[in-house]
């Protein structure tokens, strides 16, 4: 009766190791899966943050060429405004002389109205100038912006691509085999 009881609890006991055995290697194929499939969706992940990254750096490139014609544009305007400024003082000097010339009548003739017709006009095209100056400034200031901007999402790409590539996939190289995770080694 002992040996018939034995018998039966060494063979429940060869089923259960059995059934031990299935549920462990089941466990870890499922974990390897897993790991494979997180693999696979870091190295996706990095791709598409390699991509956006290196877009972001194209579209700074652009944007730096971009405040770089409008620095040049600034410079232009601001040449353009001070070569107005000498022909403005020689037709107000020249008004002014003619306004306050001594024992001579001031009469509104065409040589006067020519001069304040100038002098308007020279005035017009500096403000003008400032207008396009200021405009120009504003756009600088924007596209400055922008690029500070993009510099900070390049960065943070950076970070987070050394991060997952440097930090995460080598630690997740070190994964163990479906030997040590059925507890055999």
């Amino acid at each position: 009766d002992n040996i018939a009881r034995a018998e039966h609890e060494r063979m429940a006991s060869i089923q259960l190791r059995t059934m031990i055995d299935n549920v462990l290697e089941d466990t870890s194929r499922d974990m390897r899966e897993q790991c494979d499939t997180v693999d696979v969706n870091f190295q996706k992940r990095l791709t598409e943050m390699e991509d956006a990254k290196s877009k972001l750096e194209e579209n700074l490139k652009k944007v730096c060429t971009e405040i770089a014609t409008q620095e040049k544009n600034i410079d232009d305007l601001k040449a353009a405004i001070r070569a107005k400024e000498d022909p403005l003082k020689v037709a107000q000097t020249r008004l002014n002389t003619r306004t306050f010339r001594p024992n001579v009548e001031l009469c509104r003739d065409p040589v006067q109205y020519a001069l304040v017709g100038e002098v308007n006009e020279i005035c017009q095209s500096i403000d003008a100038l400032k207008n396009q100056l200021n405009q120009a400034e504003n756009s600088l200031k924007d596209l400055q912006d922008n690029r500070m901007s993009l510099e900070k999402e390049i960065s943070v790409k950076k970070n987070s691509i050394f991060i997952d590539r440097d930090k995460c996939m080598t630690v997740r190289t070190r994964y163990p085999s479906t030997i040590k995770l059925q507890g055999y080694q």
